[in-house]
């Protein structure tokens, strides 16, 4: 498998997308296998854009299966905003409304975005936290009802 991943990095070596890593857990590299949850060797897991957390890739392991892996999940185009390759109608807007903004500008509006970002995780985990607790009240209830249910079916079967 080693010759076919080393492959697979040289193909995308280049890449904007997509990086291809070896990590040996045997060696120096035992606190990052321990960390993201590396179990047996070899393990491949793949990061994508935005998700702390790896997956464990579960399909072939010679080039061909793990080239069109990447091509169908991973390299997906990412937005560069100096040429605008790759990126999506409202982020060209956003990119053009930038234009001409100082590094100063650019660096406050940046931060602003960042805060907003910090703002919705927030309330996302508030509102999970809520859900969560609703959860269990209405799990309490169903378990309550399924019980006083088992007990009518008893009952109104001794009453025939």
């Amino acid at each position: 498998m080693k010759p076919d991943w080393d492959k697979l990095g040289q193909n995308y070596k280049d890449s904007d997308s997509v990086m291809i890593v070896d990590v040996d857990c045997t060696a120096a590299g035992q606190n990052v296998c321990q960390k993201v949850g590396v179990r047996g060797y070899p393990t491949i897991k793949y990061y994508m854009a935005g998700e702390k957390n790896g997956k464990d890739y579960q399909g072939g392991r010679d080039f061909d299966q793990l080239k069109g892996f990447v091509e169908s999940k991973l390299n997906k185009p990412v937005c560069n905003a100096v040429t605008k390759k790759g990126c999506a109608a409202n982020e060209i807007a956003f990119i053009e409304k930038q234009a001409g903004k100082s590094k100063s500008e650019i660096a406050d509006a940046k931060k602003e975005k960042e805060e907003e970002l910090k703002t919705i995780k927030k309330e996302l985990a508030e509102e999970k936290k809520a859900f969560t607790e609703k959860e269990k009240s209405f799990k309490k209830k169903e378990k309550t009802i399924n019980k006083a249910v088992g007990i009518l079916k008893q009952l109104e079967k001794a009453a025939k």
